[in-house]
């Protein structure tokens, strides 16, 4: 079997001076999901932040498919097709419902209506709110 598609291998960091992470290593193969199990302040976001540039590393790497993106910043790696959505402060609140979703495909340079209609069909609500500021919906519809 070949390497992960994506890998943050023997990852150390954290904040500061303090190193949240040690040695820690995540890896995802192509089409596959994964999930990362813990309790609070186990270092799972910090491990999440690392993998997309949010957070320097002071040891390990990240790799997607292949390629060694640890110096990239988080721009560049979405533009490499990388996503991260925190679970705090995940929409902008000033926009509306269509400009948020709009905004997941803004490095997109085709057509993106198909995809737009595949949302609304998997949440009619928000279709219904699509021109509502996204401050008005609940803590799941925002989800």
């Amino acid at each position: 079997m070949g390497a992960p598609f994506l890998i943050g291998d023997a990852m150390t960091g954290g904040y500061g001076p303090v190193d949240i992470l040690h040695d820690c290593t995540v890896a995802v193969d192509k089409g596959q999901i994964a999930v990362i199990v813990g309790p609070n302040g186990a270092g799972k976001s910090t491990a999440m932040k690392a993998v997309f540039g949010m957070l320097k590393l002071r040891g390990g790497a990240v790799r997607l498919d292949g390629e060694d993106i640890t110096a990239l910043s988080p721009q560049d790696r979405v533009a490499k097709g990388m996503a991260f959505v925190p679970q705090t402060n995940n929409i902008f609140v000033s926009m509306t419902v269509e400009e948020n979703l709009e905004m997941g495909a803004f490095l997109r340079r085709d057509d993106i209506s198909t995809t737009m209609e595949q949302v609304y069909e998997l949440f009619p609500i928000l279709r219904d709110k699509r021109r509502h500021a996204s401050g008005e919906l609940s803590g799941g519809q925002r989800q």
